[in-house]
């Protein structure tokens, strides 16, 4: 699976499991919703490092407990040369 589509599904579960929606997640990280909802309906595939940093300081985690899930380890990149 691709990466950003990972990651995007991580934030989805977190939104689940702590009870919040895009609006609220969006302002409790002080992302711009519009932001937000573009990259959660994989209109937009890329979210920059900052953006998710908010995003695990709106959850109250890490970012490295963010990633501590099993199914990044096999993330790639989409389209990648090697």
């Amino acid at each position: 699976m691709d990466f950003s589509d990972l990651i995007a599904i991580k934030i989805k579960e977190l939104m689940q499991d702590k009870n919040i929606n895009s609006s609220q997640l969006a302002k409790k990280s002080g992302m711009y919703r519009s932001t937000l909802t573009m990259f959660l309906t994989r209109k937009n595939k890329t979210i920059r490092l900052e953006n998710l940093l908010y995003i695990c300081e709106a959850f109250d985690i890490k970012i490295s407990e963010f990633f501590s899930d099993k199914r990044f380890d096999e993330a790639e990149a989409k389209d990648w040369k090697k």
